[in-house]
């Protein structure tokens, strides 16, 4: 009967891992999934009375998803900047993106979030801009920069999430005796 509770802590492991991996995609609806992730972390440690995650590895899971909110922003913000945005593109981009998240929500809720703030970006980046400089051609450049470093910021904070992700699978393998 030793194998049929092994089957069954693997099928708890498995079970664990998906809802990790469904907390870390909240990223690409405009949530903060990592800060889900380390709220899911927290819960466990304390059910578990904090083994095998310790406050250490929360702390350091902490500490990963602050450094990914941290990246998010200047990606997002300033990546268009260094494209070549004035003031108004950038501080297009940042306002568009959040406007367009609210009314994408509001539109259509969970994918209008994300196509929204994508969208919202853009649409931000091209009105400030031409509001600064009156010409076309480089304004919708701006833009198109604005909505990559929205994808490449949300992409980096996932890439965070799944590290964070990795920290917590290892501590919490089946049989790891030592947990961290």
């Amino acid at each position: 009967m030793g194998w049929l509770a092994e089957i069954g802590q693997w099928a708890w492991y498995i079970v664990w891992c998906l809802v990790l991996l469904t907390a870390s995609l909240l990223v690409y609806l405009g949530l903060s999934g990592n800060f889900v992730i380390i709220g899911i972390a927290l819960l466990h440690a304390l059910v578990t009375g904090f083994d095998p995650i310790g406050w250490q590895l929360l702390l350091i899971l902490l500490a990963l998803a602050v450094i990914a909110e941290g990246i998010e922003f200047v990606l997002g913000t300033f990546y268009v900047a260094k494209k070549g945005a004035s003031r108004y593109g950038v501080i297009g981009a940042f306002i568009g993106g959040l406007l367009g998240a609210v009314v994408g929500t509001s539109a259509m809720p969970v994918i209008g979030s994300i196509l929204g703030s994508f969208v919202g970006a853009f649409a931000g980046a091209i009105l400030g801009e031409y509001y600064h400089q009156r010409l076309l051609e480089p304004s919708l450049r701006i833009g198109t920069h604005a909505f990559i470093g929205k994808m490449l910021a949300i992409l980096v904070k996932h890439a965070f999430g799944l590290t964070m992700i990795a920290l917590i699978l290892r501590a919490t393998w089946p049989g790891n005796a030592s947990g961290q």
